[in-house]
């Protein structure tokens, strides 16, 4: 098996050194500040005013202000300038001390929305004269006036955010792509003193290691110590926090880190192909030194590896076989550690960018249940993996015969084939069973886009006729 490392995974010193130095949260009453209380709807959380405005900057922020937050940043884009982003930033200052916890987080994840719009609508990351101009701006001498015309009018006023030491970075994405982003660190010290213990480690953490990319072009961009100080991060957090804030994240995080940690990557490598000897000196103490931490998932990892590393030939080939029926030190290896590649799972959660984990596909903005979309990995083929029974619709794709019809299927009836998750034209997720003759079913979540689906389907054949 050879080492991978996904593409799609581009671009991913512990909490205190962002929240050493802030503020803790005052939980009692501001003299000034706008009182907010929570009443519940059916969807989201609304703040109702209650108190007098305080003043901020000059401009007076009224309850109403703070009502109407998360859609004030949800209209900043493409065309808005850094005074949008300014006057969100004072409405913060104002409206988190008094924001519940369910509504800080809501705040933040829209923060990053929004700062995400407002750099990335009306820039292509893929604008070869853009990129070797921010490789001249992030590396070189600086642009010259020339060169700086040359661009839209909205990378130069974005680069121009750089120049003038905004809240604005340049982000290398590796291969020659380059990419505006945001200060993660700067959105963390302003939200982490209104969050829980828990959130504020998490939070903090991912904007501290997320600032710059992970991999690139197939390689790990840390270094080995930094790495194991990262998958020690994650090991002790699930430890402090078993029923934590997004500790089912913590734990792709830890397994990343791992399998980063054991097995390197195509264009990285801490040891030689088949596990026997470390590349450097610095590598094997380094890892000696994790072995010898206090018991953890983390640390028993690293005494089997090293036990391992001292197994002959032999003794590796008892220990498991691959599919082929022979054995080598990758699968053995995989095998007793129990780590796996990050992106082999049913749907990749991307965690190397921004301060949240998310979903590779947008499941929020489907109209598909997110079981569907779990069964099949998001990317290449894999054995479906149902907990429950799925009931959805599908067609046999091996015909073209007018009499086809879309039919109720039982997921769980195919669970032995192999599928693929696919996008249709309806912006609809399809999942394809696979076998040895080729496409054997397209399942759809209902009726509806199976049959219209199944039209296309026939339509597209009878033109190949």
């Amino acid at each position: 098996m050879q080492k991978t490392a996904l593409a799609l995974m581009i671009g991913v010193s512990l909490i205190c050194t962002i929240s050493a130095c802030q503020p803790k949260a005052d939980t009692s009453e501001p003299s000034e500040s706008v009182s907010l209380k929570v009443v519940k709807n059916t969807d989201t959380q609304s703040l109702i005013e209650t108190s007098e405005p305080k003043m901020v900057a000059g401009k007076a922020i009224m309850a109403k202000d703070c009502i109407a937050l998360n859609q004030t940043m949800q209209k900043i884009d493409g065309n808005s300038e850094i005074e949008a982003i300014e006057s969100v930033q004072h409405l913060l200052r104002t409206c988190l001390p008094t924001a519940s916890n369910t509504e800080v987080l809501e705040l933040l994840k829209n923060y990053q929305a929004m700062y995400r719009q407002f750099l990335t609508d009306k820039v292509e990351v893929n604008d070869e004269s853009l990129n070797n101009a921010i490789y001249e701006l992030h590396y070189g001498e600086g642009l010259s006036s020339d060169q700086l015309k040359t661009l839209s009018p909205r990378a130069q006023y974005l680069i121009g955010l750089v120049d003038s030491d905004a809240d604005v970075r340049i982000r290398d994405l590796g291969e020659g792509y380059f990419s505006f982003d945001h200060n993660l660190k700067a959105m963390a010290e302003l939200f982490i003193p209104y969050l829980r213990k828990d959130q504020a480690a998490f939070i903090g953490r991912m904007a501290q290691d997320n600032q710059e990319i992970f991999w690139s072009d197939a390689a790990i961009t840390t270094s080995f110590e930094e790495l194991i100080e990262r998958a020690i991060f994650w090991d002790n957090y699930i430890q402090n926090y078993p029923n934590g804030y997004a500790v089912k994240d913590a734990k792709i995080l830890l397994n990343l880190y791992q399998y980063a940690l054991f097995f390197g990557s195509d264009n990285t490598d801490w040891t030689d192909y088949d596990f026997h000897e470390f590349t450097s000196p610095e590598y094997e103490q380094l890892m000696i030194g994790l072995a010898k931490r206090p018991e953890s998932t983390l640390t028993h990892n690293a005494r089997t590896f090293l036990k391992f590393m001292t197994l002959s030939d032999s003794e590796r080939q008892q220990i498991t076989v691959d599919e082929t029926g022979t054995s080598n030190s990758y699968n053995s290896l995989e095998e007793i550690l129990q780590v796996y590649p990050p992106w082999d799972v049913r749907h990749y959660r991307d965690c190397l960018n921004g301060i949240f984990c998310e979903n590779d596909i947008d499941f929020e903005n489907l109209k598909v249940s997110t079981a569907f979309a779990a069964a099949c990995p998001s990317t290449g083929f894999g054995s479906m993996q149902l907990e429950d029974d799925l009931k959805v619709w599908g067609f046999d794709t091996e015909f073209n015969d007018k009499t086809l019809e879309c039919e109720p299927l039982n997921l769980k009836d195919y669970s032995d084939f192999e599928c693929a998750l696919n996008m249709d034209w309806n912006d609809n997720l399809i999942i394809s069973f696979y076998n040895q003759s080729g496409w054997f079913k397209s399942a759809y979540v209902n009726s509806e886009d199976c049959n219209l689906a199944l039209k296309g389907h026939l339509a597209a054949d009878n033109e190949k006729m």
